[in-house]
């Protein structure tokens, strides 16, 4: 082919050009402080800019809607909603939206795009290499053999309708407010192993872990001779030694998470 080499550096010269314009473009999210990052999403800034970067690649490819919003301007939509379940009037205003324009559609379509990515993001340790390696680095933590991860209930909020008076106290969680609970099993790295479905809010750690997959899976020594910490399965209302450990692990997962 005589134009090879000038096709190439054509070629070339139009990608460099693209990554420029990205790495350079600003984001709807550059206007607000670390603070108010903080309060409209409960994500620090690296959170949020990993979770955009992540659901750009994924939708690089999809062909747009006219009416479309830019990804970063979803994602923000997306993730206010998440944070407090409803959408919020600075948000809105920020993507050029209204109530009436049903942002709730913009959160769908983020959603799908996330739920996607599960499998990529959340990863049990399936090899019996996998599980020691996950246990060495949180008996490095705590000095606690064994352990898989920490097992905990996931409260987001989200707002119920007043007028079912029975569905909207079955939401109503040990907390106060309404919301849905997903069991969810965690590394000492942060590292989310495990996502059960969601169920309402006032739905017990007991009950969630009886109809979860991890849970029958341990009842049945799949994992042996790995296990998790967490709650008595004993005493809904009692804990035992290793719920003290548990709460020590969280407290030191959260604290290592902060600095990084």
């Amino acid at each position: 082919m005589a134009f090879a080499v000038p096709v190439w550096l054509a070629v070339q010269e139009e990608l460099l050009a693209q990554n420029e314009a990205e790495c350079g473009a600003s984001s709807c999210f550059d206007t607000f402080d670390d603070e108010a990052l903080f309060q409209l999403f409960n994500l620090s800034r690296p959170c949020i800019l990993f979770i955009a970067d992540a659901v750009r690649i994924r939708m690089k490819d999809a062909t747009p809607k006219k009416s479309q919003l830019p990804v970063d301007e979803m994602v923000m939509v997306a993730l206010n909603y998440y944070a407090h379940g409803v959408s919020t009037t600075a948000v809105l205003q920020k993507a050029g939206l209204r109530q009436t324009d049903c942002p709730t559609t913009v959160v769908g379509t983020i959603s799908g795009v996330i739920a996607g990515m599960s499998d990529v993001f959340i990863s049990f340790p399936l090899t019996l290499d996998a599980r020691t390696n996950v246990a060495l680095k949180i008996e490095k933590f705590c000095e606690i053999p064994n352990v898989l991860g920490v097992l905990a209930a996931a409260h987001f909020k989200i707002r119920a309708s007043p007028y079912e008076k029975d569905a909207f106290r079955s939401f109503i969680n040990a907390l106060g407010y309404t919301s849905v609970v997903s069991q969810i099993i965690c590394d000492c790295d942060g590292n989310i192993l495990s996502v059960e479905k969601c169920c309402v809010g006032g739905t017990f750690e007991q009950e969630m872990w009886d109809s979860s997959f991890k849970g029958r899976e341990m009842q049945e020594d799949l994992h042996s001779p790995f296990w998790l910490i967490g709650k008595s399965s004993d005493d809904l209302l009692s804990f035992n030694v290793f719920y003290s450990c548990f709460l020590a692990l969280l407290s030191t997962i959260y604290t290592h998470t902060q600095k990084i």
